[in-house]
């Protein structure tokens, strides 16, 4: 470190007053890192003081790669500039971040599930190895959490469908069609304990499927992830963001008949999420149902009865089943650039508000502000049409305003199924454009809030970053203004140009 003026020793009980010392930007950085490594592991935050002792510095434990590339460059947006030496008492201070909510899942990780010697030696019965008679297969990895795939009746609970653990491990081992065939990848299954309704799922078992995939990422050429269908389309969204780079398919399945009954839909639809797990064409996370090939965060479920469950209203599938796989190939992403990782953090502060005719803007109202002192991030709208709302609603408007003001993300959505958000195409549109509100463009309501979350767990991103990036292509999840179909009531101007636009070859 350079010469302080008064060397200090930080300990879990040490004061401001006993901590007070005067540094430069760039030792004060080093200081940061070093003290946080020792104390952070224990303690959610640290505080460090400086000369005068009324100035301090507070960070929550295990900030972020971003944030620590920011603080060893002394960035004045993160660190307190205190220097004495040149005597104008200056300091540039923002206010610590509010933590994050905590997310959890009722099952354990996978952890390696490559390795042959811990395949023996846990034994319990968790996971399988699907014997293979052909060389030089590709290998899948099966990752199950339960659903309506796994389950059956249950005679303790009204004769209820309930997941039975065990089930798909001991159907994968009598199917032939997985073991006889030598173009089929060999086959892991895990099976998570205890296994989860999709209904239940949520942030932390989404993570804990990013981790296991993460874990074994380099010793499979694709995964499978068999869940519930009931939010399936959020998961997939979500993995969509957390997994990034990826270079690889990650197939999502279910079914909407068990797998126990003579006729379902389970067995097709868990073959071919097998094949295109370990296709070399597809490399991002998608779901396979019905006879279709869909993006993740482009899916929505659209029936709770039929075997077509799942659609893609903004975006043709990806892949159509028949006597043949026809391929849609130029929808497919381009492979990744980088070297794959994960981020699993996701703040959840936020809420829906869907609007329908003559809705009480003074109760919306109340809500919004009783969110807001729980530290409310994020406020989506599903709106009418292209993301009009009534314009006689001034007080309304006047809330969303205030709410973009104290550095609430508000964004537009529509509630048709297909079409998308065009703020400002309308008069009633140009005031949410006043207000603050971003636009939601044709995104999914699934990928809306879990790219919003993503963005917001980050913590490395002011808000005006995250109102930017909310309009930014990142996944697939929204189709660019340039591809976009003009507006209705558009001029001929505007319909020749998207013409020329949509032409374009890249």
């Amino acid at each position: 470190l350079p010469p302080l003026e008064r060397q200090c020793v930080l300990s879990p009980s040490t004061s401001p007053q006993q901590a007070g010392f005067t540094m430069s930007r760039r030792s004060t950085a080093v200081l940061v890192t070093s003290a946080l490594a020792a104390l952070c592991t224990q303690h959610e935050s640290v505080t460090f003081a400086f000369s005068p002792p009324s100035s301090s510095f507070d960070i929550q434990s295990r900030p972020s790669k971003r944030f620590w590339s920011r603080l060893l460059s002394a960035s004045p947006e993160h660190v307190i500039e205190i220097d004495a030496d040149v005597g104008n008492g200056d300091e540039t201070t923002t206010p610590a971040p509010s933590p994050l909510p905590i997310h959890t899942s009722v099952a354990r990780d996978a952890g390696p599930l490559f390795k042959e010697e811990e395949r023996r030696e846990e034994g319990d019965g968790s996971f399988t190895v699907i014997p293979h008679r052909g060389q030089f297969r590709k290998r899948v990895l099966i990752l199950c959490t339960g659903g309506t795939l796994t389950m059956s009746v249950d005679p303790t609970n009204f004769n209820s469908l309930a997941p039975v653990q065990g089930a798909l491990t001991d159907y994968l081992a009598g199917m032939r069609e997985l073991t006889d065939d030598p173009e089929m990848p060999e086959i892991i299954s895990h099976e998570y304990k205890p296994l989860i309704d999709s209904s239940d799922m949520g942030p932390g078992d989404w993570a804990m499927l990013a981790r296991d995939i993460h874990t074994n990422y380099y010793h499979f050429d694709g995964f499978v992830i068999l869940m519930g269908t009931d939010t399936m389309a959020f998961a997939a969204s979500a993995l969509s963001f957390m997994l990034q780079n990826l270079g690889k398919p990650v197939i999502f399945s279910g079914s909407q008949i068990p797998l126990r009954e003579p006729y379902n839909d389970a067995r097709k639809n868990l073959i071919m999420a097998t094949i295109f797990a370990s296709s070399d064409t597809v490399s991002e996370v998608c779901i396979f149902f019905h006879d279709r090939l869909l993006r993740g965060c482009r899916a929505t479920k659209v029936n709770t009865s039929k075997l077509k469950a799942f659609d893609s209203p903004n975006l043709p599938p990806l892949a159509e089943i028949g006597i043949n796989i026809e391929e849609n190939e130029h929808l497919f992403r381009a492979p990744p650039r980088g070297s794959f990782r994960i981020n699993t953090s996701m703040d959840t502060r936020m809420i829906t508000l869907r609007l329908v005719p003559g809705f009480d803007d003074a109760s919306i109202k109340a809500i919004i502000d009783a969110a807001r002192q729980t530290h409310l991030k994020g406020l989506i709208l599903q709106l009418y049409g292209t993301g009009n709302l009534p314009s006689i609603k001034d007080d309304f408007v006047q809330c969303l305003r205030d709410a973009t003001d104290a550095g609430i993300v508000v964004v537009a959505t529509t509630q048709c199924q297909s079409g998308s958000v065009i703020l400002g195409h309308y008069a009633t549109g140009q005031k949410l454009i006043g207000a603050g509100v971003v636009s939601g463009s044709d995104m999914s309501i699934e990928a809306t809030t879990t790219k919003l979350a993503y963005l917001l767990g980050r913590q490395d991103l002011s808000i005006d970053e995250v109102r930017d990036l909310m309009t930014v292509d990142l996944r697939g999840e929204m189709t660019p203004e340039s591809e976009m179909s003009p507006p209705p009531l558009a001029s001929a101007y505007q319909k020749a140009i998207a013409k020329k636009n949509r032409s374009r070859i890249y």
